[in-house]
């Protein structure tokens, strides 16, 4: 049987509390060359860098930041490959720093060529930008807490929600005497701040480049709630800019984006208390073995992709539909009516045939009348796979 690993590409979005963090909802632009009229987007962007998979196709675009010039043509060379044309796709197999050097031409006859810098990594598994694991417990022999069982919990978080990239911090309720005092922003260790997930555990990535940073806390059973974000200044001091989870199963979307919230409960499991949380099988369509949680599912089989949608309102009163993007032109295909699911009056669902979603960036939005085409970003906000900088469901379905 050929297995089926999810991978979702949860892309980069502005801080909410960070007043010197630029962001490009279109693309990302390298920083560095003043003097420089070429920008390089990306599919795959995050902050202040383009981070692609390590051995998944990627499109990368060459454009003129000159309005008034924009470009002719381009040459590439990306590990030893060379690629002509202004959008390009290349799958990454060198971890790390990665150079993609161009030489453009624009419309005035002017060249310029270029040095850009994609980090490759290993680890873009899970979807979800936050995960947390509990890899042991103990008993508490001394203090207030005197018999009660501490869990050893971490707390993983996507280097994609970060703008900078240098000193990693977090705050939240973890003073056990008293849950309303929360803990000054206190600095990740450099140590736990290069981890990737490792036969379903977390794991520090050594010398190679971490997908994630690592919260370590031993804590009892309860709920808690914990802010990730940023140090102003690479020496750690200055404001500190809570990062935007929005998508999480550990996220409430109408509460805060930056709040992380789950439950340590008894029998060492940890349940999200966001607006994703996956809901039993029973309570949402397709199979058992499907991926997903409630708002956006798929199922693959005999070489068809079905998708399923959680519509704000019942089925029979809208008129649903989805579309897909072309990943290239970034143009958005003829809306798709969406079909009724029996038994789950407020779910819609459509077929694909699965070449248009393997081993590649996908991207859809749902809406309520096709007749109009207007997506509802409101629903679609609560999936864990909604991208808020591009505003669709993306993700990446590898098969192999």
């Amino acid at each position: 049987m050929k297995k089926l690993r999810m991978f979702v590409l949860m892309l980069a979005v502005a801080l909410t509390a960070c007043n010197y963090v630029d962001f490009d909802p279109e693309g990302q632009i390298e920083t560095g060359a003043q003097e420089s009229q070429l920008k390089l987007k990306g599919a795959l962007i995050s902050g202040g860098n383009i981070y692609v998979q390590q051995d998944v196709s990627a499109g990368v675009t060459l454009e003129s930041t000159n309005a008034a010039n924009p470009l002719n043509s381009a040459t590439w060379t990306i590990e030893g490959n060379s690629y002509t044309g202004l959008n390009i796709t290349h799958k990454f197999s060198t971890m790390g720093d990665v150079a993609v050097v161009v030489t453009a031409t624009f419309q005035s006859g002017a060249t310029e060529s270029r040095n850009f810098t994609v980090k490759v990594v290993r680890d873009m598994s899970p979807y979800d930008p936050v995960k947390v694991y509990i890899t042991g417990s103990y008993t508490v022999s001394s203090g207030t807490w005197t018999g009660y069982t501490r869990y050893n919990t971490i707390i993983l978080l996507s280097k994609e929600r970060f703008a900078n990239k240098t000193v990693y911090g977090y705050s939240g309720n973890f003073n056990d005497d008293n849950l309303s005092l929360w803990l000054t922003a206190a600095k990740v260790p450099i140590l736990d701040a290069n981890y990737i997930i490792q036969n379903g555990l977390p794991a520090s990535a050594g010398s190679d480049v971490g997908k994630y940073i690592a919260i370590k806390r031993d804590l009892l059973a309860r709920n808690y709630s914990l802010a990730v974000g940023e140090f102003e200044k690479s020496d750690g001091s200055g404001n500190f800019a809570w990062a935007d989870w929005s998508g999480s199963t550990f996220v409430t979307a109408s509460k805060n984006v930056g709040i992380i919230e789950f439950k340590v409960n008894p029998n060492s499991t940890i349940t999200p208390l966001g607006d994703g949380y996956v809901a039993p099988v029973a309570l949402v369509p397709g199979m058992g073995g499907d991926s997903g949680e409630g708002v956006f599912r798929y199922t693959l089989a005999n070489g068809k992709f079905t998708a399923y949608f959680k519509l704000n309102n019942t089925f029979s009163a809208l008129t649903p539909f989805v579309q897909i993007k072309d990943q290239e032109t970034g143009v958005w295909g003829t809306p798709i009516a969406l079909t009724a699911v029996t038994d789950f009056p407020n779910y819609g669902k459509a077929e694909f045939n699965e070449a248009q979603v393997l081993n590649s960036l996908s991207s859809l939005r749902f809406g309520n009348v096709i007749a109009n085409k207007t997506p509802d970003f409101s629903q679609m906000a609560k999936s864990a796979y909604y991208n808020e900088p591009f505003k669709e469901l993306r993700f990446t379905i590898l098969k192999q």
